[in-house]
């Protein structure tokens, strides 16, 4: 009678569990016919992006941005030129002359940019958020630079160019970009004059991810002060979930799997569209910084961490304010920041 009763129990939950899997592949199912069809600029791969292990050969900001160039010669030959006359819009971001056009502009602020400054008082390193481009910091720039610094606005890779950009991009490629245009900006101003970093969302964690590799060892310019916009300290747990959505749609061989959301593009300036490995990225990013703090936690590394000013809203849907607080600020030296 037990062993009919096992059985039984057995032969349910292996019903169970297949009804669960038809029902999981309805779903998915469902969600890709509601999702719209991918677009050149969804499936578009640029060879000449920067990526961590470029570091050999692009060693300088003017590696950084000669290679930008042609990286954008490259976003015109595979995606612009690619959409048929029929379907170009008067607000699509990708289609040559219309509104939304960022290659129309006189200046095209997806592209790194410099402000020089003929003495400056000091230099600026400005770090844009995920899927944004360095316009979100251009008013900014102008501000600081019309005060004597010397600015750099870096476009992270795999931003300002196509939403595809983001389908690869690892955050440790963002970092060596940092990196980079962190030498690159100290060797423009005048020993002894101070360094900065501003950073929002993403860009914030990385520089607080730049500042914690420095006090592990790494060697890598001192950075004065902070200044950290809705850093992505700590973000929602869900997003660790990510990868499985990616790894699923790889293995299925289904595209569309690589994306949580398919969107028009109209904005010149920020992606519309947004990648699964995106959120991934970001999650990573909070977990190296987890990882830094407690590596240095009880050392006294910290008490030479560079001071911090935050501006954080209570009601952040996507970072966690919690995660700053408790995670970060409290793990530095009380009163500093």
């Amino acid at each position: 009678m037990i062993r009919q009763l096992l059985k039984h129990l057995c032969y349910f939950l292996g019903y169970s569990l297949l009804g669960g899997l038809v029902v999981l592949v309805l779903v998915y199912k469902a969600r890709l016919e509601q999702m719209p069809d991918l677009s050149v600029w969804h499936t578009a791969k640029l060879e000449s992006e920067f990526h961590e292990s470029d570091g050999a050969r692009v060693r300088t900001l003017d590696d950084y941005t000669a290679l930008e160039t042609r990286l954008f010669a490259e976003l015109k030959r595979k995606v612009y030129d690619q959409i048929a006359p029929e379907h170009r819009r008067r607000f699509s971001r990708y289609s040559l002359g219309s509104i939304a056009d960022p290659l129309t502009q006189a200046v095209n602020w997806n592209r790194t940019f410099e402000l020089a400054a003929a003495n400056p008082i000091g230099g600026v390193l400005l770090l844009h958020g995920l899927s944004d481009s360095p316009y979100s910091m251009r008013a900014l720039a102008e501000r600081l630079n019309a005060r004597g610094y010397y600015v750099i606005g870096l476009r992270l890779p795999g931003h300002g160019t196509a939403p595809s950009g983001l389908l690869d991009a690892r955050w440790q490629d963002f970092a060596a970009a940092v990196r980079l245009a962190a030498r690159s900006l100290v060797q423009r101003i005048s020993a002894g004059k101070p360094f900065y970093m501003i950073g929002y969302s993403t860009g914030a964690a990385l520089a607080v991810e730049y500042a914690l590799a420095r006090s592990e060892g790494e060697d890598l310019p001192q950075v004065a002060r902070m200044v950290l916009i809705s850093p992505a300290i700590g973000v929602s747990p869900a997003a660790a979930l990510a990868v499985w959505q990616k790894r699923v749609g790889a293995l299925l061989g289904v595209s569309k799997l690589a994306w949580t959301n398919i969107a028009p593009e109209y904005d010149p300036y920020k992606y519309n569209s947004f990648t699964v490995n995106a959120a991934e990225q970001v999650y990573t990013i909070t977990r190296a910084i987890s990882k830094h703090l407690d590596t240095l936690s009880g050392t006294g590394s910290l008490e030479q961490f560079p001071r911090i000013l935050t501006f954080q809203s209570v009601a952040d849907d996507t970072v966690s304010t919690a995660a700053l607080v408790a995670a970060s600020l409290r793990a530095m030296t009380p009163g500093k920041h």
